[in-house]
């Protein structure tokens, strides 16, 4: 039998059978009791299908080339120092991403879509970059990668920026128009509006924070942005200062 036939055939065997064992073990774990069995079922299924495929490239290249069947250990051990290099780096990018995604929610915690993106962003890069410095690791030319990743970088350092300087923006004018409503209003005022972001205002000033007047309804308190209050006509009723006057008796 033509060499190249076998080779074919002991990888479509270790298709089949990676397949089926692959199947096998992911429905047997799926009913497993143990919960951290359950979650990993996918991973182990694809890790028993990867061993069958593996398996099969083997016998294939045993049929191929027995030679290099029979160097393949040495040079498997001669590989091993950079494959755990290259693990080193990319288990530390990893928790280096994790440390760097963690500060950057904090940092930019209360600044609109940045808060969900920028620490997305800064974890994608740092990983992406560990990834790189491991291809290296393995002999891998990163040239075009390099590349690559640089123009993708400098992509996602603009997005960040704008989505920053957009978030920035918007808390910059909540902050400009809560100063000029602390001129105007004082807590205790009652202040009556219509059509505030879709929503009549009733009630009494509370607080006026920094992006937002905490007013007291009827119902429930209501934090109003400061800008959208300017956006309309507010009617205000000033808390009366000091005891009520005496009532007047008349004389007997």
């Amino acid at each position: 039998m033509n060499m190249w036939i076998s080779a074919a055939i002991a990888l479509g065997v270790g298709l089949v059978i990676g397949s089926i064992a692959s199947r096998v073990v992911r429905n047997q774990m799926a009913k497993s009791k143990i919960e951290p069995l359950r979650e990993s079922a996918s991973a182990i299924a694809g890790l028993v299908f990867s061993g069958c495929i593996i398996a099969g490239l083997l016998v294939a290249l045993g049929f191929v080339s027995p030679d290099d069947l029979d160097r393949l250990p040495s040079d498997a051990i001669g590989f091993l120092p950079k494959v755990i290099s290259a693990a080193i780096v990319a288990i530390g990018g990893n928790i280096a991403a994790t440390f760097a995604q963690t500060a950057t929610a904090k940092a930019v915690a209360g600044s609109g879509p940045a808060s969900r993106l920028a620490p997305m962003i800064v974890r994608l890069a740092i990983l992406a970059a560990s990834m790189i410095l491991a291809a290296a690791q393995l002999g891998v030319d990163t040239t075009v990668i390099n590349i690559s990743v640089a123009a993708l970088l400098f992509g996602i350092a603009a997005t960040l920026a704008l989505v920053i300087g957009l978030g920035g923006r918007q808390v910059a004018s909540e902050v400009a128009a809560g100063r000029v409503w602390r001129r105007s209003l004082e807590p205790g005022d009652e202040i009556r509006a219509s059509g505030v972001a879709g929503v009549d205002i009733d009630g009494v000033v509370v607080e006026i924070h920094p992006t937002a007047i905490e007013v007291e309804g009827a119902d429930a308190t209501l934090f109003v942005p400061n800008s959208k209050l300017l956006e309309t006509v507010v009617e205000r009723k000033r808390r009366a200062e000091g005891p009520p006057p005496a009532p007047l008796r008349s004389k007997s």
